[in-house]
């Protein structure tokens, strides 16, 4: 027998023909019933607000029967077991699974028999709460000439924690989102979002962002003329010579401003009448805080007693 004349003759009708049995073989294969495990997503839905729900599985297995195409649909379509538990009645709750808690398309014409583990444990914990300060995580560059000033301003500054008490315990303030800020030249405002240190899991945080304000501002230099002022057991008794210094201002504009409105002299303190001529250093006493420097040129004078 010619087997290659028998293949080639009328060969597209024979690949039809096969094709056609193909079909009718996975028809037959996929109308066939059987049992298929697949995984299902646990939903607990917690209504008692006394408790937070700590400890529970995150899915179990759930038995289903059906042909094969419908159980191939049905993995695709994400079944799950949704559990309500309206009144928490302590830390420990034992509760029973059954196939009629599955949630799946009841239309692929496939049925839940078995659901494993038949039943879960549960662990709670009693609601508490507390505030705690909230820090800005913040990198800031300022542009040439600029300065950021801190602390950075914060609103609120502060924030409440709600969660399982033992979960908020060891929480003693909130993070920022770290925010990288560069070529600063004015104030920048930020609602950014804050973080929970890691393993606080369950914890809310309200309100959930902070308004953080990076104030910026430039870089100044002034100078000033300022009398000195004698002070010590002594100050009675000596002279300084000169007698006013010139004062150099440094840093933020606004504080530069302050400083100079608020000092009218620079000091000298001398507790012994010297027997001669002696230098001492001029004191410059800053009185508006932070994000400025001041000096006295020169830095010292020289003290003589009265009348010498």
């Amino acid at each position: 027998m010619n087997w290659e004349h028998a293949i080639r003759h009328h060969w597209p009708y024979k690949l039809v023909a096969f094709f056609i049995v193909f079909l009718l073989w996975l028809d037959l294969a996929s109308s066939e019933r059987q049992s298929q495990e697949v995984v299902t997503r646990l939903v607990i839905d917690v209504q008692d607000s006394a408790w937070v729900l700590l400890e529970a599985p995150d899915a179990v297995a759930t038995t289903f029967q059906g042909r094969n195409r419908d159980l191939l649909a049905l993995i695709g379509d994400d079944p799950e077991v949704r559990i309500g538990v309206r009144e928490v009645s302590g830390p420990v709750m034992r509760l029973a699974l059954e196939p009629e808690q599955v949630v799946y398309d009841r239309d692929l014409g496939v049925r839940a028999t078995l659901v494993v583990p038949t039943s879960i444990e549960l662990q709670f914990e009693r609601l508490a709460e507390r505030r705690v300060p909230v820090v800005a995580d913040l990198v800031t560059v300022p542009a040439m000439g600029f300065t950021v000033m801190r602390p950075l301003l914060v609103e609120p500054d502060s924030v409440t924690i709600r969660g399982g008490s033992s979960r908020i315990e060891p929480i003693h303030q909130v993070a920022t989102r770290r925010v990288s800020l560069e070529d600063l030249q004015h104030a920048v405002m930020r609602d950014v979002p804050l973080e929970l240190p890691t393993g606080a899991r369950g914890v809310e945080i309200d309100p959930p962002s902070v308004l953080v304000t990076v104030p910026v501002d430039s870089l100044v230099v002034r100078q000033v003329r300022l009398p000195i002022q004698v002070s010590g057991a002594a100050a009675g008794r000596v002279r300084v010579q000169p007698d006013s210094v010139d004062v150099v201002v440094r840093g933020a504009a606004a504080a530069v401003r302050r400083q100079l409105d608020s000092i009218s002299w620079v000091s000298v303190q001398v507790d012994e009448v010297p027997s001669g001529p002696q230098l001492a250093p001029i004191a410059v006493e800053l009185t508006s805080g932070g994000f400025v420097s001041a000096s006295a040129r020169p830095e010292q004078v020289t003290v003589r007693p009265e009348g010498s």
